[in-house]
C-alpha cells in the first residue's frame, strides 16, 4: 500500500505535496468570554465576546539526503504560498465569508491555501508562519535535510476533520518514526507492530538498502497496520 500524502493547496490550484506525512497536527480553537466582576459572587456571569480564528501547527519534514537533493526548493516553494500575489485584492480572500460589511480594495494580499490529508482533513486557511531549519548539507553547502515549522490560521468556516465523502474511510494512518539514539529497525518493527522479524518488510516499506547506514533522527514511515508489513515480508 502507498501512503498518501499531505498536500498544501495554493488557491491558484498549484499544490505542494509533503515528503513525509506529520507525525503530529496541532489544532487549537479559541474563544474569548468577557466577565464583569460582581460583589458577593465567586464566578460572575459572562457573556461571550468573539472567536478567534481556529490554527494548525504542523512540522513538516524534508530530506533528500538518498539522491543528494536539494531541499531548499521544496522550503522556497512553501515559502512562495506567503507572498503577496498582486493578482488578488484584500478583501476577497477565496473561502472567506462575502457580503458581510467586507469591501474590496487596491491593496492585494497573499494566497489562501487548503491543508489536506486523504479524505479526513480539509483546512482552508493562510499561513500566517513559518520556521525552516536546514539540519544537514553536502560539502559544497547543498542543504539535503530541512523542517519547516507551519501555523495555518483558519479562513473558511466549516468542519476540519469531517469526511469528505462519506463513502470512504478515513485517515490512512501513516505515521513517521524518528530514530533515537543507536535505534534499530528491528527495535522499531517490535515497538510498533511486536515482531522483530518485521524490519525487513519496513526497511522494503521505506525503501531502506543499508539499514546501518541509518542515523539518530532519519525519519521511518510506520504504515497504518501490520498486514501492510506483512504483505512486503
Amino acid at each position: 500500500m502507498i501512503p498518501e500524502r499531505a498536500k498544501i493547496k495554493h488557491e491558484n490550484g498549484e499544490e505542494l505535496e509533503v515528503m513525509f506525512n506529520p507525525d503530529q497536527i496541532k489544532y487549537t480553537k479559541v474563544n474569548t468570554w468577557n466577565y464583569q466582576a460582581t460583589n458577593g459572587q465567586t464566578l460572575p456571569p459572562g457573556s461571550f465576546s468573539n472567536s478567534a480564528p481556529a490554527k494548525l501547527d504542523v512540522t513538516l519534514w524534508f530530506d533528500g539526503t538518498e539522491k543528494g537533493e536539494d531541499v531548499s526548493k521544496m522550503v522556497d516553494k512553501l515559502a512562495s504560498f506567503m507572498k503577496v500575489d498582486t493578482s488578488l485584492a484584500n478583501g476577497a480572500a477565496a473561502g472567506s465569508p462575502r457580503g458581510h460589511g467586507q469591501s474590496q480594495s487596491q491593496q492585494h494580499r497573499p494566497p489562501t491555501v487548503t491543508f489536506l490529508w486523504g479524505t479526513y482533513l480539509s483546512f482552508v486557511a493562510v499561513i500566517t508562519n513559518i520556521l525552516g531549519q536546514f539540519t544537514l548539507f553536502l560539502d559544497d553547502g547543498t542543504p539535503v535535510r530541512a523542517s519547516v515549522a507551519v501555523t495555518f490560521q483558519q479562513i473558511g468556516d466549516k468542519d476540519v476533520f469531517e469526511p469528505q465523502n462519506p463513502t470512504s474511510g478515513g485517515r490512512t494512518g501513516e505515521r513517521i518514526h524518528r530514530l533515537a539514539p543507536r535505534e534499530t529497525l528491528d527495535q522499531v518493527a517490535y515497538e510498533s507492530f511486536g515482531k522483530t522479524g518485521l524490519w525487513r518488510a519496513l526497511a522494503a516499506y521505506n525503501g531502506i538498502d543499508d539499514p546501518l547506514r541509518l542515523q539518530a533522527g532519519d525519519p521511518i514511515l510506520l504504515p497504518p497496520s501490520v498486514d501492510d508489513l506483512k504483505a512486503l515480508a
